[in-house]
């Protein structure tokens, strides 16, 4: 009964195989087919504004350059853990 058991599964994973082959991308499709889906997941051009943001390299420099063009500073600080909404 065990190796009926062990032939049925394995005629099943075979079939399912066989089955997933023909829903697999042939090559000449392939590149195309991830250049589209990367064009799909980049961001935005409204996504992207974050990199507008005039970043400083250290606190000294973002505070001169606040002082100089009159402007507040704003301190962002990250913990690691980013996702719980906290920095």
């Amino acid at each position: 009964m065990r190796r009926l058991h062990l032939a049925s599964a394995a005629v099943l994973a075979i079939a399912a195989a066989a089955s997933a082959a023909d829903t697999w991308l042939k090559d000449d499709k392939l590149v195309e087919s991830v250049q589209k889906k990367v064009r799909e997941i980049q961001p935005s051009r409204e996504e992207k504004r974050f990199d507008e943001v005039g970043w400083a390299r250290s606190i000294v420099e973002a505070r001169a350059l606040s002082q100089k063009l009159n402007r507040p500073m704003f301190l962002f600080t990250y913990n690691g853990n980013i996702d719980t909404g906290r920095c």
